[in-house]
This record gives structure tokens, sequence and C-alpha cells, in this order.
């Protein structure tokens, strides 16, 4: 049988979890061990039979034999997945991308950070370091949405913030309560929970947020004295194909795809076009 990476894999959908308005988590079972060394900070191409696909970031830590996306409805591919009962099947292709540098960050201190959706790769990425607790340092989460109504991972942060070998810090710029299960939120934005973070010159920093956030989470970092080689961002565009053959998410010289969606910021300098540093 002839191989093809336009192929996808059937996957069936064993749970769907309301986190937050019109975001879900799917919780899916694998078919075969395809996916099983997918990092995180990888993509996968989602498709619905009959519509089309989309690409997803996974936000499990590890993939054995079950796989977890956290999805927004918010185009024809996620309308229709939202319509797909539990026991229905979809396709999976992947993973794809470079995902978070694991071994740079090994004995390390971490800062992950977090604005809206780009918390589900972030989440892929806390559960690796609690999964492998011992191989890395300090450990502090920052989280920030625009309403507090918005705030995924809900159950999870509330047991995050009960372990005393992690710090996590939540704002949104409008809190409205109260919602279940309780969870402690700062009035404000991400940069303001940086502000008060103790993150030194030592940690390395993992982003993944709106465009519009880095630049000013950027700002803080490098206040922190974080340089350019220590910051990592996952960059969000528009993956069709995952293999670098479409083109549409080539910028600066890059297949999105393919180099990222992870990127040390020091190698974004040279893409002026990608992110705006200054």
């Amino acid at each position: 049988m002839i191989s093809s990476p336009f192929l996808p894999t059937k996957a069936t959908i064993r749970s769907m979890i309301p986190l937050a308005p019109d975001n879900y988590l799917f919780q899916l079972q694998l078919s075969d061990a395809s996916m099983r060394n997918c990092r995180p900070g990888q993509f996968i191409e989602l498709w619905v039979p009959g519509v089309g696909e989309c690409p997803i970031s996974v936000c499990s830590g590890s993939v054995d034999g079950m796989m977890e996306l956290c999805i927004r409805q918010v185009g024809r591919v996620t309308t229709a997945l939202f319509q797909k009962q539990e026991g229905d099947w979809i396709g999976l292709r992947g993973p794809y991308g470079e995902g978070f540098p694991l071994d740079e960050y090994k004995g390390k201190d971490l800062v992950l950070i977090a604005g809206g959706l780009g918390v589900a790769p972030i989440r892929s990425l806390w559960q690796y370091i609690l999964d492998n607790r011992d191989d890395f340092g300090k450990l502090i989460i920052i989280y920030g949405m625009r309403h507090s109504i918005d705030l995924l991972f809900r159950a999870e942060f509330k047991i995050l913030m009960r372990r005393r070998d992690i710090e996590v810090y939540i704002a949104a710029e409008e809190i409205e309560g109260p919602a279940l299960p309780p969870v402690s939120l700062q009035l404000g934005r991400v940069t303001d929970m940086l502000r008060l973070a103790p993150i030194d010159d030592n940690f390395q920093a993992a982003i993944c947020g709106p465009p519009v956030m880095y630049k000013y989470v950027i700002k803080e970092l490098e206040e922190k004295g974080l340089t350019h080689q220590s910051i990592w961002l996952s960059l969000e565009r528009h993956m069709k194909c995952g293999v670098g053959k479409c083109g549409h998410c080539f910028v600066g010289g890059q297949f999105t795809c393919r180099k990222g969606p992870v990127f040390r910021l020091s190698d974004l300098e040279f893409l002026p076009e990608v992110i705006e540093c200054s």
C-alpha cells in the first residue's frame, strides 16, 4: 500500500467537555500509533468528512492511544465538528511542525505565558513538565484572557494552584462571578501578572497567544533580564497542508508548518514581517 502524508487516520470522539462558551475539550481515541511521538507545541490537521480540514494545536502532554484537543467553534470545519456526537469518528493527520525545545528546557527555570486560546499548546507543555517534574527547575504559569467567563481548564487550574511546586497567575480584564469551580483571578492583563511574578534572567520563557500580546510580553521579559535567546514564541499562522507544499503559512522565507510553529525570538529578528519585536 502507498502511504501519503495527506491521508488521515481515524479517531473516535470519546468525550466532548464544555470548557467555556464555544470552547470544548475533545478527547479522541486514536486508531493507530502514528501520533505517539507527538511533542508539546506541535499541531495536527483535523478532518471532518465532507467538510474539510483545519489545523489544531495538541493540548495533551503525552499521546498514547488518546489525544486531547481544545477547540473553539469559529469556522466551517469546527462548526461541523461541534455537531458530532460521542462515538462518531473524524480524521487526523500529523503531528506536524517543531514544538517547544524540551531538551533545552531541561534543568532550567521556566515561565509559561498564555493568552486566550493560546493556553491550549501551553497546557501540553505544563503537562509534560509535570509528568517529568524532576527534569526541570522552577515553573511559573501566567494566563490571561479578556473576560473571566472565557477561562479554559478551570477545574485543572484549581488543582494546579494547590501544588507547591508551581506558581500560577491568572488575570482577566473583566471579571464576572461566581463561577464553579472557583479560581483565584486578578483583574488585569498578562503583563500585570508578569510584573508580579518572581522571574529573573535565569528563566526560559514559552509564549502563545494573540499576536497583539507578544511585543508587550517581550518588553516585560526584557525588563526582567531575559535575552531573546531565552524567549520562545508559538506563532499562529494558517497552516493548511502541514508539510510545506501549499505555501499558505509561508512567511519571511520560512514555512511555519515545518520550521514552527514554535520559534526562538532571536531567530525571528531576521523576519521583521513575522512579529513586531520593538
